[in-house]
């Protein structure tokens, strides 16, 4: 089917998240919390844009745009939609979408909840964080569909401004020191990766992925070098164990209409790690691989053990982020080709379900004014659509069918065993993963127990109501999204292989 021809479509859909930006700053003072409706229908916009631009990619193939940046060196935009970008920029889009919505009332009760009753001064506050919140699905949708090493570490760099002032204006806690310790890691980890790209440059004159290939022929060792930087630069970014003692305190306190996206940013070095160190350099990353999967299984078991530790509902969430990264991880460093489909259909599926599971404990919040599961409980029959979403949520990331973390878990544990079977080490990683899935039904059913049956602990019962539809509603949709590709899961995995087999 042929699909009608757009100019500068994936620039269009790129950059469409600044003209929400600019919006917001030139409206937020004298619109206030209305402007979050004027943003997320900005937001809906670029999800649509990149549905058309999957369709595309179905029926005609890849779509490539290049711009030149500079010329000495030479660096441009280099922006690529294919079987492997395409549904991770979707997701991205998706989730910024959803979480826009989701976001309307949430940051106008926790503006209210920080700065006070009187209404006068809420629109500087409005602005700050409606011209911030659309640099962080354009920087994930910008990392999705990059094609080139430098504009990627600028897109990892771009989200952390809205990251930082944002956690620092509305967050919890310690608010300003997290957004300092959020900036500083993340920093760590971008100058790691682009540290190997200048490596990799060295010796190939050119930053883009399609010039990766040619640094293995040129120097061995350098190979080795740079792709183990970019490696250790992707694993700080994905909280790998070790490296994750900044997530549970950034990821907890984070305003927790932005935790999906923040989960987005931590997962999405998965896709980076697939994009620009597994597919050009496999010969190289081989000799990291057995390594990279058993740091992975560690990761699993140790973040679902810290998980089931926790009795405060958003630091549960952002603990089980940890644990759930090192499935993605696990697939895409066994580098075989379903496997890295696995992996990164894995991720897509993840940050569905833990977009829905965070933003439930954010409703939670919401309505309950506390984070405390053990002064909760009995609560399904009050919030029964709050209790659902926990339920599909739990279920997503639990890989319960029909929902895609089924389909997902089956692709890529299904290859690494095929592609481990003479690996002993490999093989006894894959079992001890299959056997970690358990404990993700435990640190997901065994809250929603806890906070949804049983009698009420501490919680007055007609105090305690739904959250809006507006915030609702859009998990919902995420959950939706979720079914959809677990049961026709076909929907990506063609894709994802498509670009695997290329």
């Amino acid at each position: 089917m042929a699909m009608i021809a757009l100019p500068h479509l994936l620039l269009t859909a790129l950059l469409l998240p600044l003209v929400a930006s600019l919006l917001a700053l030139l409206l937020g003072h004298a619109l206030g919390f209305k402007t979050g409706w004027l943003v997320a229908v900005i937001h809906l916009l670029q999800a649509l844009l990149m549905v058309y631009i999957m369709a595309a990619v179905w029926a005609q193939g890849p779509l490539e745009e290049h711009y030149l940046w500079s010329a000495w060196p030479t660096v441009g935009l280099d922006l690529v939609a294919d079987g492997l970008s395409t549904p991770t920029a979707l997701v991205m889009a998706l989730i910024g979408a959803c979480l826009a919505f989701y976001s309307v009332r949430y940051i106008q009760y926790r503006i209210q909840e920080l700065y006070g009753p009187e209404k006068g001064h809420y629109g500087r506050y409005y602005t700050i964080y409606y011209a911030l919140y659309p640099l962080l699905p354009l920087g994930l949708v910008g990392i999705a569909l990059s094609a080139n090493l430098i504009m990627i570490w600028l897109f990892l760099e771009l989200m952390l401004i809205p990251f930082y002032f944002i956690i620092a204006y509305f967050g919890y806690g310690e608010r300003h020191r997290i957004a300092l310790m959020c900036f500083l890691w993340g920093t760590a980890a971008s100058t790691l990766f682009v540290a190997g790209a200048f490596v990799a440059y060295t010796h190939t004159g050119s930053f883009t992925l399609s010039s990766l290939p040619a640094l293995a022929e040129a120097d061995a060792r350098s190979a080795l070098l740079a792709c183990s930087l970019m490696v250790f630069g992707l694993l700080i970014k994905m909280a790998a164990f070790g490296f994750h003692v900044w997530l549970p305190w950034v990821h907890s306190n984070t305003p927790t209409c932005i935790a999906g996206l923040f989960a987005c940013y931590a997962n999405i070095g998965a896709y980076v790690l697939a994009r620009a160190v597994v597919l050009p350099l496999p010969g190289v990353f081989e000799l990291l691989s057995p390594i990279i999967m058993v740091w992975a299984l560690i990761t699993m078991v140790y973040g679902a053990a810290l998980t089931l530790a926790q009795d405060d509902v958003k630091r549960l969430c952002a603990c089980s982020t940890i644990s759930q990264v090192g499935y993605s991880l696990l697939g895409v460093a066994s580098a075989a080709p379903a496997a890295v489909a696995g992996g990164i259909f894995y991720m897509l599926s993840h940050l569905l379900g833990k977009a829905v599971l965070f933003s439930t404990a954010g409703a939670l919040v919401y309505e309950l004014h506390e984070r405390d599961i053990r002064r909760m409980g009995g609560l399904g029959k009050l919030v029964p659509y709050t209790a659902t979403l926990w339920a599909m949520g739990a279920m997503i990331l639990s890989a319960i069918p029909p929902l895609s973390g089924f389909a997902a878990e089956m692709l890529m544990f299904s290859a690494i065993f095929r592609s481990a079977l003479t690996a002993p080490l490999k093989l006894a990683v894959a079992i001890g993963g299959v056997l970690a899935t358990a404990l993700t039904a435990a640190y997901t059913f065994w809250p929603l127990k806890r906070i949804f049956m049983g009698q009420p602990q501490a919680n007055p019962g007609g105090a305690v109501r739904e959250a809006p539809a507006s915030m609702l509603v859009p998990l919902f949709i995420l959950a939706l999204a979720s079914a959809a590709l677990g049961i026709c899961p076909r929907l990506v995995v063609e894709l994802l292989m498509s670009s695997l087999r290329a």
